[in-house]
């Protein structure tokens, strides 16, 4: 018999952490419900003028032999979590590509966890299985994929880079679903493309030494004529190429690359284009930026993460497919314990089990409808362009590049203020919050202006 507390009452304990039938205790679970409310209102998103980071002192889980009191745990989050975390709700902040969440997609997230369904299967989450199926069609045909397309959400965009370099491993030799060994296979990706590129080379058995990373200009797009003379080089070394990637919107500079070109290049040499619209994907909504993603009907495959430049809260990423064939031989998956008559998803991507992050999209969508994303989008360039009109109207500072979207690039101009001092001392006065990448061998600064607030 375990050691309980002498006023341990196991009733009371069970109504603590679950609604009785009998509903003797929902209000109890209601009041609950309302203080989590008041402390995300109140201590996460009211703090638009507190720090970026109020304690950096390091933190202590300490796991009790007996239960908290509700009402303790929420009073230790407020003092002891939330001042440690970073405040993006800061319109200051514009260090990575972190956006705050609308507002509706905080409370989606709520019911998401409430509801609990499961992706792994129809009979788990019946409509929401339909709802991310036409989500995925829909984003598909935004960005012209065709009739035929499909997708998956995915915990994030590295694991839908790392699934779409699966599918076209398996595209190009179909014998390494079982056999292994994918024999002399190499992959291009621009030199400004994310580090997941090397994390999927690594997972899917051939090797990030098979990556080729082909040179950049100054604002971090591909150079043309270097992917094919890479492609051509790999070629007379009796390599088999079989993915090109182009990017849209680096992790950097926000660069986007010729997507039209790289993809002609792609088919050339017969080999699965795939783009990475992790993060400037949401840029398809605006029609200033829509001429960038001319070639996209190319694509076998494309990753976009509407947590990212959709403010829709973590996560919310997906993988998008020309033709949903792709999907089903690439991943090539049995669930012998459900209706396999039905759509599993749990069939078509690298997840089992998985949240019903589709209910948050939908509901963003619906909320915003497709001129609000548009707004927003457009917003967020503006606010770019004012930074930038600072940025070159300040002697101190020089703009690394042209920016392409909303991420803007900067270092010091003065000679005895480097890069990090100049970002460490505008962190400390409350200024800015930008992050420090390392580019063309260089520390510099980026900003990427995702709060609708910025300024």
């Amino acid at each position: 018999m375990p050691d309980f507390p002498p006023d341990f009452l196991p009733q009371n304990f069970l109504d603590s952490h679950f609604l009785n039938p009998d509903r003797s205790n929902l209000e109890d679970i209601r009041k609950l419900g309302y203080a989590f409310v008041d402390l995300i209102v109140d201590a996460v998103l009211d703090t638009q003028n507190q720090a970026f980071v109020q304690d950096e002192s390091s933190f202590k889980i300490n796991i009790p032999e007996h239960g908290d009191k509700l009402v303790d745990l929420l009073a230790e989050v407020r003092s002891q979590v939330l001042p440690r975390t970073v405040n993006f709700q800061n319109s200051r902040y514009m260090g990575h590509m972190d956006s705050v969440p609308t507002a509706i997609t905080i409370w989606a997230d709520a019911l998401i966890s409430a509801i609990n369904n499961n992706m792994l299967s129809y009979e788990l989450a019946p409509v929401f299985t339909e709802m991310e199926a036409q989500l995925m069609q829909w984003f598909g045909n935004l960005f012209g994929m065709g009739s035929d397309c499909f997708g998956t959400l995915t915990a994030g965009g590295s694991l839908a880079n790392i699934s779409a370099l699966l599918l076209a491993r398996n595209w190009k030799q179909p014998q390494s679903k079982t056999l292994g060994n994918a024999h002399n296979l190499v992959a291009f990706v621009s030199d400004a493309a994310h580090t997941s590129f090397e994390k999927a080379m690594n997972v899917i058995g051939v090797g990030k030494e098979n990556l080729v990373r082909v040179l950049t200009n100054d604002r971090g797009e591909i150079i043309i004529e270097e992917l094919e003379l890479e492609i051509q080089k790999a070629i007379r070394q009796g390599k088999q190429p079989f993915f090109v990637a182009a990017i849209a919107g680096t992790t950097v500079t926000g660069a986007v690359d010729a997507i039209q070109s790289v993809g002609e290049i792609a088919k050339r040499y017969e080999c699965w284009f795939h783009i990475d619209a992790a993060y400037g994907g949401a840029g398809i909504f605006s029609p200033k930026l829509q001429p960038l993603f001319q070639g996209c009907e190319l694509a076998d495959s494309i990753t976009f993460n509407p947590q990212k430049w959709l403010w829709v809260a973590r996560t919310c990423a997906m993988l998008i497919v020309k033709d949903k064939q792709h999907l089903v031989d690439g991943f090539d998956g049995e669930l012998p314990y459900m209706d396999d008559r039905t759509l599993n998803f749990g069939n078509l991507n690298l997840q089992g089990t998985r949240r019903t992050d589709s209910l948050k999209l939908w509901m963003a969508l619906k909320a915003m409808g497709i001129s609000g994303c548009r707004y927003l989008v457009e917003r967020s360039l503006d606010l770019s362009d004012n930074l930038q009109q600072w940025v070159e109207a300040s002697p101190e500072l020089e703009l690394v590049c042209e920016p392409t979207l909303n991420i803007i690039c900067l270092k010091s101009n003065n000679p005895n203020l480097s890069s990090a001092l100049l970002r460490q001392q505008w962190i400390d006065a409350g200024k800015l919050w930008l992050s420090l990448p390392l580019w063309k061998g260089d520390r510099i600064l980026k900003a990427v202006v995702l709060h609708p607030y910025a300024g």
